[in-house]
């Protein structure tokens, strides 16, 4: 009998999840989209998986929440346009805002990042999404395709997205506290992330999401100059009236597995705010 791996025992705790509170139903199938082991590296399967656009959901009620104050939901978006093929992630034709500020991040110079970059790395996405995912900065995959989170750690970030019934590329938003790589892949210092902060928040203005989910504890401390991510992880936090909730970073679930059954939690919150739920066991 083949022994059972790290996999296995988080299907099995996921599985439990009447024992911690949790709602963790959900077929097998999402469980192995989200739960497999990532291998190799995920190049551009992101924009290759690229499909057409689907419409939009009729916005649902959130429900009650645990932020330390009252969150006002965002405004539902209008219906963003048609799917292009082929073109730039993130591209808005209907946004010249949008791709103003692209240009603008392309020619940035305001800190040392952008003389050792290979591509500046604007956002992934729709930027009409409600949902938008904010991660710490590019590495190597992403430094060399422009695009962010098409790596190992993208790889498990899509699946995340896919578990929670939401398409990464028509309806999501992806983007990071900087946009060019820290080298070796370190954390941006307090410098870069200074100069790179007020086009995050641009961004975040245009897009004007109905949440965003905070991958690891850069964004929370730069966003929220708060520490401590394995404390705050599945707390709801306000900005500036958008619900955010922290979570664990992907690089940092690949390291450790087990903490995906917290990580999906977290998701969970962030799926009931939508009205949506896992598929049912079959």
């Amino acid at each position: 009998m083949r022994k059972p791996d790290i996999f296995d025992e988080i299907i099995q705790c996921l599985k439990a999840g009447e024992k911690t509170g949790a709602d963790t139903s959900m077929s097998e199938e999402t469980l192995n989209v989200f739960l497999h082991p990532i291998r190799g590296n995920a190049g551009n399967a992101p924009l290759a998986a690229a499909r057409s656009r689907p419409e939009v959901r009729a916005a649902v009620p959130a429900p009650v929440m645990r932020p330390q104050r009252q969150v006002a939901p965002a405004p539902v978006q209008a219906p963003p346009p048609q799917n292009i093929q082929g073109v730039p992630p993130a591209y808005a034709p209907d946004m010249p805002e949008w791709e103003s500020l692209r240009t603008e991040c392309a020619a940035c110079m305001k800190c040392g990042l952008g003389k050792t970059r290979t591509n500046m790395v604007f956002a992934d996405g729709n930027p009409h999404a409600e949902l938008m995912f904010i991660g710490e900065g590019p590495g190597a995959d992403e430094d060399a395709t422009g695009v962010p989170f098409v790596g190992r750690a993208g790889e498990l970030l899509s699946r995340m997205i896919a578990a929670m019934t939401f398409d990464r590329k028509t309806e999501t938003c992806i983007a990071n506290i900087v946009k060019c790589r820290p080298p070796g892949n370190r954390n941006p210092a307090d410098d870069e992330a200074a100069a790179c902060m007020p086009y995050l928040k641009r961004q975040i203005a245009m897009v004007n999401p109905k949440v965003i989910v905070l991958l690891g504890a850069v964004p929370l401390l730069y966003l929220f100059n708060l520490k401590g991510i394995t404390k705050l992880r599945g707390r709801w936090l306000d900005y500036n009236g958008i619900p955010a909730m922290p979570t664990y970073h992907p690089a940092y679930l690949l390291r450790n597995p087990p903490a995906k059954k917290d990580a999906w939690a977290d998701l969970q919150a962030v799926m009931a705010v939508f009205g949506r739920k896992p598929a049912p066991r079959r």
